[in-house]
């Protein structure tokens, strides 16, 4: 084993030897820090998705709504209840005779705990690793 890493290392003194050290100039960091400062960035300017005048209008109309749901006496009979949907849609449930173990509730219940955490962990790792 201490062989090949012996010959890497007198490969590597040798190349380094034949190609020798380059220094940069005196004045290589002031030439790169002229062409730096040269170039120009250009900032976007920062514009909120939601502008003020729609935070506002938005504001106004929830106001609005609260008042007058407020100052509206209420109704004795609400709007919906005038179709009366709830005795045309009756039927019966298809799994009233299913019975269930407290185990595969337990078993169901972690699995979906687990795949409810495998996109928070993916997001954590790919964040930690970039």
């Amino acid at each position: 084993m201490e062989k090949p890493s012996k010959n890497i290392d007198k490969l590597t003194q040798k190349i380094i030897k034949e190609g020798g050290m380059h220094q940069p100039s005196d004045s290589f960091l002031q030439n790169v820090m002229e062409t730096v400062s040269l170039q120009t960035v250009q900032q976007e300017i920062y514009r909120p998705l939601i502008s003020k005048k729609i935070w506002v209008f938005i504001l106004i109309t929830l106001i609005t709504i609260v008042v007058i749901q407020y100052l509206t006496p209420p109704l004795e009979e609400s709007f919906l209840s005038q179709f009366n949907i709830a005795g045309k849609l009756s039927f019966e449930n298809p799994f009233s005779d299913v019975k269930i173990s407290k185990t595969i509730l337990y078993g169901f219940g972690f699995l979906a705990l687990f795949l409810i955490q495998i996109p928070f962990l993916k997001h954590y790792f790919e964040k930690d690793y970039q």
